[in-house]
Parts: C-alpha cells; sequence; structure tokens
C-alpha cells in the first residue's frame, strides 16, 4: 500500500472531521431545506473557496468553466437507481472539500439536479434549487471511512486481491438498495439535517473523509472538492451520490468513469501502487454501472480533473 494512503487513514476521527473547518450542519445554512424555493445558500456560479483540514483554502472551479462542461454532457435524462451499497452511513456534513488529508489527484465534481418534467435541453429550465447532494466514494487504495477493517479485507489487504467468502464488495445489480456484501445495518436509521429515514451501516471506525453535502445553487449545482477516486476487488470506479428533497431521498445512484481516463489516472502514484485492477474491475465486467451515470470529464491546466453530471429526477 501507498505510505502516504496508510499513514492518512491513522490521522482522522468522526468526531474530529465534524468539527473542521469547511463542516457545518445544514441548519446553519438553510431552514429543513423546504422544497425549491428560496435562494440557495451555497454558489456554483462564481468560483468558491472551501477549506481543508489543513487550514488552506482550495478554489472551487468557476461557474462558467462548470456550466460550459455540463452543457456538453447529456441532458433531461433520468438517472438510474442504484443500490446505495454497503458502506453509507448518515455523516451529517454540509462541506464541500471532503477530502480532509487524503492523497490522491484533485477532482472537482459538479453536479446539476435537473426535474426532468420541467427539463430543456440546454439545461436552462428545470434546476432544482435547495436540494442536497450527498456524494461518498473510498479513497485511492479502495477504502472507505467508516469501514475501514471491512473494506480493507475486501481489497486483500489494500493491494488489491479477491474478496473473502460473504466478502465485503456490494451488492450485485437489482438487490435490495440496503447494505448487501455482508457488513449488515445497523437497524438504526439516518435522522440527519438533510436525511431522515434511510437505513445505515454499522461503522468501524470513526472516519468521514470522502463523505459530504452540498445543497444545489439557483442553476441546481453543487461543487465538491475531493480526489479521484480509487478502486477495490469486484466494482469498477465509482461515486455514489445521493439527492435529498425536504429531508426525503428522492435519488440514490452512482457516477462512473470513461476506462481511457481510468488507466491515465492510474498509472500516476498513488493509485499505481495498488493493482490488479485488470482483473475483473472495470466498466465492461460490472454489474452496476450503467451509461446514464457516465461522468463528462475534463483535464485541468493546473493537473487536476473537473467531472460532471446532469441528475435527471421526478420532482
Amino acid at each position: 500500500m501507498n505510505k502516504d494512503i496508510e499513514a492518512s487513514r491513522l490521522r482522522v476521527s468522526r468526531r474530529r472531521a465534524l468539527a473542521l473547518g469547511g463542516t457545518i450542519s445544514l441548519g446553519g445554512l438553510i431552514a429543513a431545506c423546504s422544497g425549491n424555493s428560496g435562494t440557495a445558500p451555497t454558489t456554483s456560479t462564481a468560483a468558491a473557496s472551501t477549506t481543508t483540514t489543513s487550514g488552506t483554502s482550495a478554489a472551487a472551479t468557476s461557474g462558467d468553466v462548470v456550466t460550459a462542461l455540463l452543457a456538453k454532457a447529456p441532458q433531461c435524462v433520468m438517472s438510474k437507481e442504484e443500490t446505495q451499497g454497503p458502506y453509507w452511513f448518515d455523516v451529517d456534513s454540509i462541506r464541500g472539500d471532503i477530502r480532509e488529508d487524503r492523497p490522491g489527484t484533485t477532482l472537482q465534481v459538479a453536479m446539476r439536479v435537473q426535474d426532468n418534467s420541467q427539463c430543456n435541453v440546454d439545461g436552462s429550465i428545470g434546476a432544482v434549487s435547495n436540494a442536497v447532494v450527498e456524494i461518498w466514494h473510498c479513497d485511492a487504495g479502495g477504502v472507505y471511512s467508516g469501514f475501514e477493517s471491512g473494506s480493507l479485507s475486501a481489497n486483500g489487504g489494500g493491494g488489491g486481491g479477491t474478496p473473502p467468502a460473504g466478502g465485503m464488495g456490494e451488492p450485485p445489480s437489482g438487490a435490495p438498495g440496503g447494505m448487501g456484501g455482508g457488513m449488515g445495518g445497523s437497524g438504526e436509521t439516518s435522522d440527519g439535517s438533510y436525511s431522515v429515514g434511510d437505513t445505515e451501516a454499522t461503522t468501524t471506525d470513526d472516519g468521514t473523509y470522502l463523505r459530504g453535502a452540498q445543497t444545489t445553487d439557483a442553476n441546481g449545482i453543487a461543487q465538491f472538492t475531493t480526489i479521484f477516486p480509487g478502486w477495490y476487488m469486484g466494482r469498477t470506479t465509482h461515486i455514489h451520490v445521493k439527492v435529498h428533497i425536504d429531508k426525503k431521498t428522492v435519488l440514490t445512484s452512482q457516477t462512473f468513469f470513461d476506462e481511457t481516463l481510468l488507466d491515465e489516472v492510474y498509472s500516476q502514484s498513488p493509485y499505481s501502487e495498488h493493482t490488479g485492477r485488470e482483473n475483473n474491475t472495470n466498466n465492461a465486467s460490472d454489474g452496476i454501472y450503467d451509461d446514464t451515470g457516465l461522468m463528462t470529464v475534463e483535464k485541468q491546466s493546473d493537473g487536476s480533473y473537473l467531472a460532471v453530471i446532469n441528475l435527471g429526477i421526478d420532482a
């Protein structure tokens, strides 16, 4: 395993992460995320700034660049409902920069929520403001915060390998949207400020890295600063996403990346030290992959990547 990845897993606790700069409750932004009315507290149409755990600032990608790329992405397409997988819990954290101290290639993510009953192809109408977009994904070594022991086991110790019997991989396509994969649920349901009633998994540690949520702005856009996700055996590279309106989950899905891009990113450290992806972890062999979740990505001048997608819902 890459030494930077290994070291970073020793430094964060869930309790500490929730108190870090850039992390606030939704109640401090909007009251109960009421419908699609009002002015969204976060803007994606101008350059924004988010705060990392080290106190440094990371500028979000400018709105003009984001909207231009969103215009190139498929519009007014209903997003496919997917399993939430075995590694979800309600982290209840509104923040734009979800990296904490995870090493990896910087990835700016912009997701626009569109009401397909009103949507038009240029995205000028149908945007859903004041929705809460929540994302979570594994780190560069294929491990999820909150579940390091389980997801390390699924990765054969973090360096590839085969999941153990009854292993920790995600349930196959069409399986119930609960825990799956042998993790088991806690029997608890989320009661956070942006999500109520979704069944949570039982966490094994206090990590919260690479998890968080943002409210959509007047153009229906939520932005995140993260790292390019890694991979683990049995699944292609993906980012989990939920969309919440009035504390109800209206979409649970997953987003994906082009294989040529994956090869490019994974040829560099720290990803290159996690070997074995060619065995069975590409889009074609993945039972959950769907073209509607494919993100549109452009490399930026600083070497980071901007990935965007229009999320179609029935609002």
